[in-house]
């Protein structure tokens, strides 16, 4: 049988023990003290993580707000938690300045499709103090309406966003963002009518029958050149007018052909390319077309921007007259060699 004395000096002796422990283990280092500039460069490392782990979420944040900011119906309240007051955004079907109207551009571009599914991956993020260049690769899904384009389908694109990014009172928030088309697959939308209508206001597949001549008419309109071909060598040693002209024409017969607009019809040629039914699908396929006929590189932003038929001829009469000129004096420094 143990005593009560023995008890209590058996527990100071672990009591002493314990003591003993601690001031051996503050002896063997537990408690680690780092050099001045270590400390700084471990505080700067864990800040750096911070901000890239908050960027990385207001990215995802903003992707899969394209999806559901309206699930319960308009929402101009969500941008504010993604963007900054003068941000800038910049797509294939638009462009967004302010915070203002962003909810309003987003809420329509989306009311195109019946359900969309944004997927975001591959975060690049360069920090810079209080600003951050971002870039992601992008992939996205779009369902059409029963009567859409293409009723039950599809419309898949795939591309890449940079833009900016800036620290505030209420954290990161983007300022700048730009998406760059890659490829797509599918019917994409063409502005115009509401969804309810947009079946019977696209073109419709028709017999190929030979064209009815277009009824004579004073309108805005420009008679297509007889076949989508252009003379290089012609066009070279054109007029500014005369070459305007050309061009001019083989852009309408090209937007007939790619468009496949009904024979009784014209090109208007004062109506912005995108009301015509040029869209970041179509760009793709007409951008290839005219660059393949003038031999000159044409970005794909002067087929985005609301740009008429006219306007469009006369930014490719300049493209091609300054490549032109470029060629002749290299022919002539080449010939005096």
């Amino acid at each position: 049988m143990t005593s009560p004395h023995r008890e209590q000096n058996g527990g100071e002796q672990n009591a002493r023990d314990e003591d003993a422990r601690d001031e051996d283990a503050r002896d063997h280092g537990d408690t680690v003290t780092l050099p001045r500039a270590e400390l700084d460069a471990l505080r700067d490392r864990v800040r750096d993580l911070a901000d890239r782990a908050e960027i990385t979420e207001l990215i995802d944040r903003y992707v899969t707000l394209l999806d559901v900011q309206d699930r319960h119906g308009y929402d101009d309240t969500w941008p504010r938690t993604v963007f900054t007051e003068d941000c800038r955004l910049e797509f294939p079907v638009g462009t967004v300045r302010g915070l203002d109207t962003a909810a309003a551009f987003h809420f329509d571009r989306k009311s195109r499709f019946a359900r969309t599914h944004h997927l975001a991956a591959n975060h690049g993020i360069a920090l810079d103090g209080d600003t951050a260049r971002v870039r992601v690769h992008l992939f996205a899904s779009h369902v059409h309406h029963d009567d859409g384009p293409d009723p039950g389908g599809r419309f898949d694109i795939g591309g890449y966003s940079e833009g900016e990014a800036v620290r505030t009172a209420d954290g990161w928030r983007i300022s700048r963002w730009r998406f760059q088309l890659v490829w797509s697959d599918g019917a994409g939308p063409r502005p115009g009518p509401a969804p309810a209508a947009l079946r019977s206001s696209q073109p419709r597949p028709r017999a190929r029958r030979p064209a009815a001549a277009p009824p004579t008419r004073e309108d805005d309109t420009v008679s297509p050149s007889p076949a989508a071909t252009l003379d290089l060598g012609a066009l070279r040693t054109a007029s500014g007018d005369a070459r305007l002209r050309a061009i001019e024409a083989f852009v309408c017969r090209t937007l007939e052909t790619h468009l496949d607009v009904p024979p009784a019809h014209r090109i208007p040629r004062t109506r912005p390319l995108y009301a015509q039914g040029i869209d970041s699908l179509t760009a793709l396929a007409f951008q290839r077309k005219l660059e393949s006929a003038l031999r000159i590189p044409v970005p794909t932003h002067h087929l985005l921007r609301e740009q008429s038929v006219s306007e469009l001829a006369a930014t490719l009469a300049d493209l091609f007259t300054h490549a032109d000129r470029t060629e002749r004096r290299r022919e002539t420094a080449t010939a005096s060699v």
